[in-house]
């Protein structure tokens, strides 16, 4: 088992990868900074990544990708 940060995670593979509260509660207020939403975002992104084979994550993070993925959709359209 390794435990490390999101951050010291980048460019390394593990075949299980848990996320647990590593994120900030705040990434669905509307008065976060943009630049700081999509930088929490994408060490989110990077963090799932890492996961060759499983990713074990909480109801929040599923939320907050799901709600990303959403928003990417409606300005894609």
């Amino acid at each position: 088992m390794t435990v490390t940060t999101a951050h010291r995670a980048k460019g390394l593979e593990w075949d299980i990868v848990e996320i647990n509260n590593d994120f900030p509660n705040n990434l669905f207020d509307p008065e976060m900074d943009k630049a700081a939403f999509r930088d929490e975002v994408n060490l989110l992104y990077v963090s799932a990544t890492r996961a060759k084979k499983t990713l074990i994550i909480n109801k929040l993070l599923v939320n907050i990708l799901a709600n990303v993925v959403e928003n990417e959709k409606t300005a894609q359209a």
